[in-house]
C-alpha cells in the first residue's frame, strides 16, 4: 500500500522543526545568552577604546611635562613629571616620563630618589622591547653615582640581555666590567673582559684585550 504524499516528512522538515520546536521551548534562554554576548562584545570594545584614549592623554601629559625639562625648571619638571606618571601609570608615556623623571632627580643630585622612582617600574618596563635597556641602564647610572658598583654592574647585565643589537650588548657587558672592576670584583671583570676580546670582530675587543693586559700584569695580591 502506498503511504499517501501528505503523511511523507522529509528530513530537511524534521529538522527543521526540531530546531523551531527548541527555540520556541527556550526562546527566553537564546535572547538572554545574545543579550550576553552583545555586553560582553560592547565592554571590549569600550575597554579598548578606553585604553587608546587614555594612552592618547598620556603622550600628551609627557610631552605638556617635557616643556618644563627643556625650560631648566627641574623642580617644576619633577612635579609635573609625578602628576603624569601618577595618572597614568602603565602607559608608554608614563613609562617614558619614569625615566625623564629619573634623569630629572639625579641633575638635582636626588640619585637615591631617582633609583627608587624607578624601581617601582622596572619589571614592567624591562618587559617592552623599547624600554628593556634603558630602565636598567638608567639604574646602573644611579647606583654608580650611590658608590653601589656590584649592583650597578648587575644593571648593566641587564641591560645588556635586553639589548637588540650586538654593538649595544658589547658596549653595555664593558660597562658592567669596568663597574665590577671598581668593585673590587676582579674575576667578573676579567670573565667579560675575555669574552670581549676573544670576538675579534667585536666593536670592544681593542679595549677588552688592553683591560685584560693591565690585569694580567698586576702583581698577585699578598696572601
Amino acid at each position: 500500500m502506498t503511504t499517501p504524499r501528505s503523511r511523507i516528512h522529509p528530513a530537511s522538515d524534521n529538522r527543521l522543526e526540531s530546531v523551531t520546536d527548541w527555540f520556541q521551548l527556550n526562546d527566553k534562554k537564546v535572547v538572554w545568552t545574545s543579550i550576553a554576548l552583545i555586553v560582553v562584545v560592547a565592554a571590549g570594545w569600550f575597554y579598548n577604546r578606553s585604553q587608546e584614549l587614555k594612552a592618547e592623554r598620556a603622550e600628551r601629559a609627557y610631552f605638556a611635562a617635557q616643556r618644563s625639562v627643556m625650560a631648566g625648571n627641574l623642580p617644576l619638571a619633577e612635579s609635573d613629571l609625578k602628576k603624569m606618571i601618577g595618572r597614568y601609570d602603565g602607559t608608554r608615556g608614563a613609562m617614558q616620563g619614569r625615566l625623564v623623571l629619573a634623569q630629572v632627580l639625579y641633575e638635582q643630585g636626588k640619585f637615591q630618589d631617582g633609583v627608587n622612582e624607578l624601581l617601582k617600574a622596572r619589571d614592567e618596563m624591562a618587559g617592552t622591547e623599547e624600554f628593556g635597556s634603558s630602565v636598567h641602564l638608567m639604574l646602573a647610572g644611579g647606583y654608580e653615582q650611590l658608590k653601589k658598583y656590584s649592583e650597578a654592574a648587575a644593571q648593566y647585565g641587564q641591560a645588556a640581555k635586553a639589548a637588540r643589537f650586538d654593538q649595544d650588548r658589547q658596549r653595555y657587558e664593558s660597562f658592567a666590567a669596568r663597574a665590577y672592576l671598581t668593585a673590587g670584583d676582579t674575576a667578573r671583570a676579567k670573565a667579560l673582559w675575555t669574552v670581549l676580546g676573544a670576538d675579534s670582530k667585536g666593536t670592544m675587543a681593542g679595549e677588552a684585550r688592553v683591560r685584560l693586559g693591565e690585569l694580567t700584569a698586576q702583581p698577585a695580591p699578598k696572601s
